[in-house]
């Protein structure tokens, strides 16, 4: 087993639960905008792909910031034939900016496991989310108080899986990659983004999926995780 000195960790879907606090704004937001006309469930099923589909193609440079804040919903809404202004869709985006990161909600055993490695290692989270709310996710959730160094995509000028990230981080922090790990939960930007750049990685798998390379290491729970360090 090596001996790891820095630990990286994604923060969305990770640490911070990005999908439940998610769920619970939409929810929110279908009250406040008054949907009552829409299926809450439907839409939120049609969100869920379109979302994921936008964030590959932010991740690949072929959608802006700008762009990714209004499609992932309108995409969403134009699938259910729910017509909207232009005015509409932007106050709609904006109030899921500003009330989503506010959600204190964290992946189940988050706290207990940071808990148990801080003093231990050095601890820095490695994000491609917007720069303005993820300080903002971190207080919320008492998250904040374990990182050293906060390292998002926006400073560096890409965004992971991108290898300058990876590179960004290591000079920040002073790290190297043998005494490195990155762990997250996605397979592309976290996984596979650290494995290319020569950085031991931990798979934070949720559902069963085949890949056709193995990571470092895998776990179900954030727990797990003990296990190895």
């Amino acid at each position: 087993m090596k001996a790891y000195k820095h630990l990286f960790f994604d923060l969305d879907g990770t640490l911070w639960d990005i999908h439940g606090n998610a769920k619970m704004t939409l929810q929110q937001m279908f009250v406040q905008f008054e949907l009552q006309h829409v299926s809450f469930e439907d839409f939120h099923a049609i969100y869920l792909h379109h979302n994921e589909r936008v964030w590959a193609m932010y991740r690949q440079g072929t959608m802006t910031k700008e762009e990714l804040r209004t499609a992932r919903f309108s995409r969403s809404f134009d699938e259910l034939g729910v017509s909207y202004t232009a005015d509409w869709m932007e106050q709609f985006a904006q109030a899921f900016v500003d009330q989503c990161p506010r959600q204190p909600h964290v992946i189940p055993g988050a706290i207990e496991l940071l808990r148990y490695l801080q003093g231990r290692y050095a601890m820095h989270i490695i994000t491609n989310g917007f720069k303005e709310i993820q300080g903002i996710k971190m207080e919320g959730s008492g998250l904040a108080p374990f990182f050293m160094h906060n390292i998002n995509s926006e400073d560096v000028g890409v965004r992971k899986p991108h290898p300058q990230i990876f590179e960004y981080a290591l000079q920040l922090t002073g790290a190297v990659k043998e005494e490195s790990l990155m762990i997250g939960d996605d397979w592309e930007a976290d996984i596979l983004g650290a494995r290319n750049f020569g950085m031991d990685q931990v798979f934070l798998q949720f559902n069963t999926q085949r890949h056709n390379v193995k990571p470092t290491f895998t776990i179900q729970h954030l727990l797990e995780l003990k296990n190895i360090l």
